[in-house]
C-alpha cells in the first residue's frame, strides 16, 4: 500500500482527530498507544492550558473541540486500574474546563462556550476561531463562530463535566462529584434551551449576539444524542431529519449547498456534499445510543461501500469523501482531499462494525 502524502501532510497529533482514532485503537486492544496519546494531550494542558489544535508551535493560539475526556472515559473502561491516568486526568481536565473553555474569550453571557483564537499569525480572526471548532470552514456559523455557541463543542463539554464527576467519585471526592454532575446538567439544559427548536424538532446553532437560531441543518444536530442529553422524543424528531443528510454514499455534513460566508472561499469543506469520517462515527454512536440500529446500519453501509470502492480504485483511504456522487472528488475549498489514516482508518473500524450491527465501543474484554 502506498501511503505517500498521508504522513508528510499531517505528521502531528491533532486535538479532536485523536479521540476518534483512540476509539478504534481501543476496539483493537491497542491501549498502549491510547495511553500515550492521552498523556501527550494532558501534558499540553499542563504546559499550555489546553489541548492544542495540533502539537506544532503554530497551533499554540487555539484548541479544537474538547473530546479528550471522552478518550479518558473510554480508556478507563478498559484499564480501570490505571490510577495514574485517572489522577492526572482529573487535574488537567479541570484546568482546561475552567481555565480555557469557560474563561474570557470562550465564556458567553448565556452560560455556554464559544470558539476563539488568541492570535493566529496566518489567518483572519474569524477564520482562526472557526479552525478551533474543527470545522474549517463551514457555512453553519454564518461567517463568525465567535458569535455562536457550537452544539458539538458544548455537548463535548457536557461529557467533560460528566467525566470529571466520574473521576471525583472514583477517589471519594463526593462534593466535587456533585458539583460536576450539576455542571453537566446545567450545560445540557442550556443547550436544549438555546439550540433546540421545538417547532422544527431539531437542534440549530445559536447566535448569542443576535439572539437567534441559525437556519442551517448540519450533522451537528446528532451531537446531543451522542452526549445523551436529548429526550427520547427529541431524539426521535432529530432522527426524522436523518433523511436530509442521507445520501447514496454516506452522510453529507449539511443538507444542501449553502453559499460560503467567507469571502476568501467559494466552497466550504464542512458542507454538502462532503462525507467526513469523524461525523460518520459520531452519528453511528448517536443512533446506537437511542436504539436506532436499522438506521445506523443503513447509513454506515453506504459510507463503507464508498470507502471500499474508492480504496479499490485509488489504493488510499482519504481525508473525506463525496456522499452524493461517490469517490473522493469534492468541491475544492483550499486543497483537495489528501490520503489520510487517523480518523479515516478509525471510521473503517467503527462504521464498518456499525454496518453489520456489531459492538464497536470499548469494553473490558479488550486487552
Amino acid at each position: 500500500m502506498d501511503n505517500s502524502g498521508s504522513e508528510s501532510a499531517f505528521p502531528e497529533i491533532y486535538g479532536w482527530d485523536t479521540q476518534f482514532t483512540n476509539l478504534a485503537l481501543l476496539a483493537h486492544g491497542r491501549v498502549d498507544i491510547v495511553r500515550w496519546h492521552i498523556l501527550d494531550q494532558l501534558s499540553q494542558i499542563d504546559r499550555f492550558g489546553k489541548v492544542l489544535n495540533g502539537n506544532r508551535t503554530y497551533y499554540l493560539s487555539r484548541s479544537q473541540p474538547p473530546l479528550l475526556a471522552w478518550s479518558v472515559e473510554n480508556y478507563l473502561t478498559v484499564k480501570n486500574d490505571d490510577d495514574e491516568i485517572a489522577v492526572h486526568a482529573y487535574a488537567s481536565l479541570e484546568r482546561e474546563y475552567n481555565g480555557y473553555w469557560n474563561a474570557p474569550g470562550h465564556a458567553t453571557p448565556i452560560g455556554l462556550s464559544t470558539c476563539n483564537d488568541s492570535g493566529s499569525e496566518t489567518l483572519k480572526p474569524e477564520l482562526a476561531a472557526e479552525c478551533e471548532s474543527g470545522l474549517d470552514f463551514t457555512p453553519i456559523f454564518d461567517g463568525d463562530v465567535r458569535r455562536c455557541v457550537p452544539i458539538h463543542v458544548n455537548t463535548s463539554l457536557v461529557r467533560y463535566a460528566q467525566v470529571l464527576s466520574m473521576l471525583a467519585k472514583r477517589f471519594g471526592w463526593h462534593e466535587k462529584a456533585a458539583h460536576w454532575q450539576k455542571e453537566a446538567e446545567q450545560r445540557a439544559e442550556r443547550i436544549n434551551q438555546y439550540c433546540w427548536d421545538d417547532e422544527e424538532g431539531c437542534y440549530f446553532e445559536y447566535d448569542f449576539v443576535r439572539k437567534k437560531k441559525l437556519p442551517f441543518y448540519s450533522l451537528n444536530v446528532f451531537w446531543p444524542l451522542w452526549a445523551g442529553i436529548a429526550s427520547k422524543d427529541q431524539a426521535r424528531r432529530v432522527v426524522d431529519h436523518l433523511k436530509l443528510f442521507d445520501q447514496p454514499y454516506g452522510l453529507a455534513f449539511t443538507d444542501k449547498h449553502y453559499p460560503s460566508p467567507h469571502a476568501d472561499y467559494k466552497f466550504n469543506e464542512w458542507a454538502y456534499p462532503e462525507a467526513w469520517p469523524p461525523q460518520q462515527i459520531l452519528v453511528a454512536l448517536a443512533l446506537k445510543k437511542y436504539g436506532y440500529q436499522d438506521e445506523m446500519r443503513r447509513v454506515s453501509q453506504r459510507y463503507i461501500k464508498n470507502m471500499l470502492d474508492t480504496w479499490d480504485k485509488t489504493g488510499h483511504l482519504w481525508e473525506r469523501y463525496n456522499a452524493v456522487d461517490g469517490g473522493h472528488d469534492v468541491p475544492i475549498e483550499r486543497e483537495p482531499p489528501r490520503p489520510l489514516h487517523g480518523f479515516t482508518s478509525a471510521s473503517a473500524v467503527i462504521a464498518g462494525r456499525a454496518a453489520f450491527g456489531l459492538d464497536f465501543e470499548p469494553h473490558p474484554a479488550a486487552k
